[in-house]
């Protein structure tokens, strides 16, 4: 009597189990893939939303600025505007008193012996024509000219002797200079 072993349906139970384990771990591994995948999308998401908040503030923070530049521009222009009326009015202050300078000028450097003919100003440029009865009176009314504080740019254009006025030889000239603006009077 032969014994008959059927080895083939545990063979097959076993292959069974084995094909479930093997679909089981396959599930679970899809499943945890997935899920790790899912993860690593939401953490994404997260930071790039995070990324946009700190964006959009970045630029509500650049646009508050660009304003604020803007004012600070327009305060600069209009502080320039201020400033070149300022510096209008105070030349307008030194060129009003300039013709006082120079009549309180004169009579220092025009000595006895020197006649003006013409004094002429423009702007702060002055010329003055005139005769003298003695080059050495021409003489100190040049050095006068040239020690002055108040005057600047002394030229003499011309001198010419041998003219007779009223029976007297006189010396003709004719000299330019500049008149020096006032110097301000600091504050004490």
């Amino acid at each position: 009597m032969a014994y008959q072993i059927n080895l083939l349906p545990w063979r097959e139970k076993q292959r069974a189990r084995y094909k479930q384990r093997f679909i089981a771990l396959l599930c679970a591994g899809v499943t945890l893939s997935v899920g790790i995948q899912w993860g690593i999308a939401q953490y994404l998401e997260q930071q790039v939303s995070i990324q946009t908040q700190r964006k959009q503030s970045l630029e509500k923070h650049i646009s508050w600025l660009n304003n604020e530049l803007k004012d600070l521009n327009e305060v600069g222009k209009e502080h320039e505007a201020i400033l070149t009326r300022l510096d209008v009015v105070e030349q307008l202050q030194q060129n009003r008193n300039k013709t006082t300078q120079l009549l309180n000028i004169l009579p220092d450097i025009i000595t006895e012996g020197i006649y003006l003919n013409k004094v002429r100003m423009h702007e702060r440029e002055v010329e003055i024509k005139g005769f003298s009865d003695s080059n050495s009176r021409l003489a100190s009314m040049l050095d006068k000219l040239e020690r002055s504080s108040q005057i600047t740019s002394v030229e003499m254009h011309s001198i010419i002797s041998g003219q007779k006025i009223f029976g007297h030889d006189v010396s003709s000239f004719e000299v330019s200079f500049k008149l020096l603006p006032p110097v301000k009077k600091e504050p004490s």
